[in-house]
């Protein structure tokens, strides 16, 4: 599952050149009505559905279990406006289910749709603490679901495998072993093929831990990959941003155009990291994300741009802080996913009704489409 301490704190990326934009915000609350008072609830991922409608995937917190959650219908309307419907990974003998957490849904033909993610057992004890889904049907749960565990490399113990997002065929997410603190993978869904990314990156490339957290499809064989990654030489002090090309046309893949970012040009920033991309329109991207720094927690929104002499350019960035109400100031924002010039996360606020609730939350980004 991924933990708020995920959510806030797994990270990465230097940046090259980048400029913060102003553009006006546009902030309201995108909540699961179905979620009590003091339960902590929130978007991951999202994907359009087909006119003015999109999947929205969550996780709900409540009574001391996580449960996944699928939205159908337009943002506006902060979840009231369409469907909600609870899923969770099916038991099956001998195995007893816990928690499932839901990212990354993609749409499939005749209204199916593709999710992927994560879930814990009860029983039997694990490890591994977190295995890793993949879920194809119609929105209300009744299609297929896998399980989609990491293999174990020679001489370790995969502990945890989680799906992050998938599109066009191919699923990115985070696993780690008894040795390894963090790696990430590509897994190829038509040939249950894995590919671990470490493996790809470019010879002067060196990471202590590396995350894929979000996934676009460019169309032929072309995909465009963000997440973070932490330098080997500041151990769990430093983090960046990434973006890098893989294309499925040779066999192993190839990837290509790795490129690093830190938001706000590394400015009182020591956590930069990349959670959702989307399409631009214009062959660049926009991207979401979480960044940390002087004992503060934020989110951004950020423009990459198609250049004709680099695979990506220099992003310009848009601080996304959701704002306090009154007797509630806001401590936590986080970027998890984007749509278009919208950003989906959660925030918490100081005092607040429950201590410690995550509310969902969409900002629109006035000035990008």
């Amino acid at each position: 599952m991924k933990t708020t301490t995920m959510l806030v704190t797994l990270a990465s990326v230097i940046i090259l050149c980048a400029n913060v934009a102003f553009a006006q915000v546009k902030y309201s609350t995108f909540s699961y009505p179905g979620a009590a008072m003091g339960d902590s609830q929130g978007p991951t991922g999202v994907r359009g559905a087909g006119g003015q409608d999109v999947y929205v995937t969550g996780i709900w917190n409540h009574t001391n279990v996580s449960s996944g959650l699928l939205y159908v219908g337009p943002l506006s309307g902060g979840g009231n406006s369409g469907s909600w419907t609870v899923l969770n990974y099916p038991n099956s003998p001998g195995v007893t289910v816990k928690n499932t957490s839901l990212y990354g849904p993609d749409g499939l033909p005749s209204g199916h749709v593709r999710l992927v993610g994560s879930y814990t057992t009860s029983s039997p004890t694990p490890p591994p603490l977190n295995h890793g889904l993949l879920y194809e049907g119609p929105p209300d749960g009744s299609g297929t679901w896998q399980t989609i565990d990491y293999p174990n490399p020679p001489g370790q113990q995969v502990q945890n495998t989680i799906a992050h997002s998938t599109m066009g065929g191919l699923v990115v997410g985070n696993f780690d072993t008894d040795t390894d603190p963090g790696s990430a993978f590509v897994y190829n869904i038509a040939t249950a093929t894995w590919f671990p990314l470490r493996q790809f990156l470019p010879p002067n490339v060196h990471v202590l831990t590396i995350t894929a957290y979000g996934i676009w499809y460019n169309g032929g064989t072309s995909y465009t990959i963000a997440g973070g990654y932490s330098d080997p030489g500041f151990p769990g002090l430093d983090q960046h941003s990434y973006l890098l090309n893989w294309d499925t046309a040779t066999q192993p893949p190839t990837l290509s155009g790795w490129m690093t970012y830190d938001f706000d040009n590394g400015h009182r920033v020591e956590i930069s990291h990349f959670d959702g991309i989307t399409s631009d329109n214009k062959g660049g991207y926009y991207l979401t994300g979480t960044w940390e720094g002087e004992a503060h927690v934020g989110a951004f929104f950020a423009h990459v741009p198609r250049t004709p002499h680099r695979p990506f350019g220099d992003a310009r960035w848009r601080d996304i802080e959701y704002p306090s109400f009154p007797r509630h100031r806001v401590d936590v924002t986080t970027g998890n996913t984007v749509f278009e010039n919208i950003v989906l996360g959660i925030f918490t606020s100081v005092p607040d009704p429950g201590a410690g609730v995550l509310q969902g939350y969409v900002a629109n980004v006035q000035g990008h489409r």
